[in-house]
């Protein structure tokens, strides 16, 4: 007889009844007695008598039953951290979201059953340094934002299921649309998301390491129910791909049901990882840009240790030729943060930090800057990061390298400590024409002895951003380089002195010169820099002569601004074009 290929259906009813099967693992030799969980997770049936012993940051009751505890009995660790320290064994383990439980080293835990959770802002963590014993079935239950908002995630488990066993068990929450399912890899060779479809991934595994970009159809978000074992040892060459399709981005994610160092990670993997963007790139969902870069110099101006969450999908960016990424047991930690929300204070090697902000209606977008002992004016690894993405996208706010620019627009500039008092940073701006913009700090940890300009060279101003807000409306469309620069100052810049003012200032392209034309009161030096915000020459003018030139005849076409600085701290700048 020819044997026909199982249907769909058959397939969908054999994988609901292998899920039930496993989860009732440690069940099928007891009596009944049912007993359901307080947040409704599992519902078990367990012969009588058996105790619950509530962990809640200290067991409630004051009786500590690790290592005398029965196979009957069940763990529920409410908060805090419940470190196991005797061999010790036990029918269930539940860990709320924000609460830990750790194995120690030379200690075994025998349990049938591992139940996890997680909250929107809130997860929890299983760390074993041990052994663990009962090849126990752990579900994870993963938050996940609703369609419209998204989440990368990964399994925070060492899962043996395949799509179509995960889409059945999230039937009710993972968003779908026919046999499409909101459930996507990052194809870095096609530069696109691919969302499963349970007819086409019907035998795809849920891969440990790889990240998904993924969607509840719950209003405010659900969870996703991830199901498998604790992974406990390094999890190695997760691979990356270089393909100009997609950039270079690839969507890996934290393979641990656990939170791990994410300055650990980078410093692991930074060689695997091109060198102007060696950071993790989180989505977070609501910021202007929709992005959250942690590198050396965001997680250097933090109290604490970043960490990156269980079941937290990322982004980073493969070095040419490709490469592949290790997440190592050591790594791992334990932790009660969020996904992607970042607090800030004062640290060594950190010395400042400002977000500048670019505003216009509703729209946002915002760029940082960071001074770090260990960082220049020229490109640091690890310390500065471009945007995510291709480009700048059409409204946007970034910087570029003071020195060696090489045409990176920086979502994080990193510089030295010794630049909070002298330093010019050309900024790029992309905006419609018409639109009114709104340049302004809206984060600083700075010292109040450091003065931070906004120059606009073609409006010829300079505003103090400590103290107010940078506004205007283009005439034409803002794209790239060469109109604005930030200014970090500890002397007072005056707005343009009168004197200065008067000064006519043009490029003279038929003798190669630039012509200054005007009486000087002060001592001034001439500065030429290119769009890039590179200084191109030097002179200083005479104040004895009301008509100088400046020869330029071995500077390259193109766009140039000139700027102006006397010894009272005056100062005018110009946009020239030589040719």
């Amino acid at each position: 007889m020819k044997k026909t290929k199982p249907t769909l259906v058959v397939l969908l009813v054999l994988c609901v009844f292998n899920t039930l099967i496993a989860h009732e693992k440690l069940h099928t030799t007891l009596e009944p007695h049912t007993q359901t969980s307080t947040d409704g997770l599992s519902t078990a049936k367990y012969a009588a008598p058996f105790t619950t012993y509530i962990y809640d940051d200290g067991w409630l009751g004051g009786i500590d039953p690790i290592g005398t505890i029965t196979s009957l009995d069940i763990i529920i660790v409410q908060s805090g951290d419940l470190v196991i320290t005797a061999n010790t064994i036990c029918a269930e383990v539940r860990i709320d979201a924000g609460a830990s439980l750790t194995v120690n080293t030379g200690v075994s835990l025998e349990v049938s059953v591992i139940l996890m959770s997680s909250t929107s802002i809130s997860f929890s963590s299983f760390i074993s340094n041990g052994t663990i014993l009962g090849s126990p079935v752990v579900s994870y239950d993963r938050f996940t934002e609703e369609l419209g908002t998204n989440d990368l995630i990964s399994s925070p488990v060492t899962s043996t299921e395949i799509f179509v066993d995960f889409a059945v068990v999230n039937t009710l929450t993972l968003a779908d649309n026919g046999f499409v399912r909101a459930f996507a890899p990052y194809n870095t060779m096609n530069g696109a998301y691919e969302n499963y479809n349970v007819n086409l991934n019907l035998s795809t595994p849920i891969t440990l390491g790889k990240g998904y970009r993924a969607a509840t159809k719950i209003s405010g978000g659900g969870f996703l129910r991830f199901t498998g074992t604790v992974e406990t040892g390094d999890v190695n060459g997760i691979a990356l791909s270089d393909a100009a399709a997609g950039c270079a981005w690839n969507l890996i994610g934290n393979p641990y049901p656990s939170y791990i160092d994410a300055a650990s990670f980078l410093s692991e993997n930074a060689s695997e990882l091109d060198p102007g963007y060696i950071g993790i790139y989180g989505y977070d969902g609501d910021a202007s840009d929709g992005w959250t870069i942690w590198n050396s110099a965001s997680m250097a101006a933090l109290a604490g240790t970043e960490l990156i969450a269980p079941g937290q999908g990322f982004f980073v960016k493969s070095i040419s030729g490709g490469g592949s990424v290790d997440f190592k047991a050591t790594m791992r930690r334990t932790g009660t943060s969020d996904d992607f929300v970042v607090g800030r204070s004062s640290t060594s090697p950190h010395y400042g930090h400002i977000k500048l902000n670019l505003s216009s209606g509703s729209s946002n977008y915002n760029t940082d800057f960071y001074f770090n002992s260990n960082a220049s004016e020229g490109l640091d690894p690890g310390y500065d990061a471009s945007i995510f993405g291709v480009s700048p996208p059409a409204f946007s706010i970034y910087s570029s390298l003071v020195v060696d620019n090489v045409e990176i627009p920086l979502a994080i500039q990193a510089l030295s400590n010794t630049d909070m008092t002298n330093v010019v940073v050309p900024l790029g701006v992309n905006a419609s024409q018409g639109q009114e913009l709104v340049f302004s700090i809206i984060e600083s940890d700075m010292s109040d002895t450091t003065n931070m300009y906004l120059e606009d060279a073609v409006n010829n101003t300079v505003t103090l951003l400590n103290t107010s807000d940078y506004i205007f409306t283009p005439a034409t469309d803002l794209s790239g380089t060469g109109r604005f620069f930030l200014r970090f100052e500890t002397s007072t810049l005056s707005t343009v002195d009168v004197d200065v003012e008067s000064v006519k200032i043009y490029a003279n392209n038929a003798a190669k010169t630039i012509t200054i034309n005007g009486q000087l009161q002060n001592n001034t030096v001439a500065k030429l820099f290119d769009t890039n915000g590179r200084l191109v020459l030097t002179n200083v003018l005479n104040t004895n002569n009301t008509t100088q030139s400046i020869d330029v005849s071995q500077i390259s076409s193109g766009v140039y601004i000139l700027e102006l600085d006397n010894t009272t701290n005056e100062r005018r700048t110009e946009k020239l074009i030589i040719r």
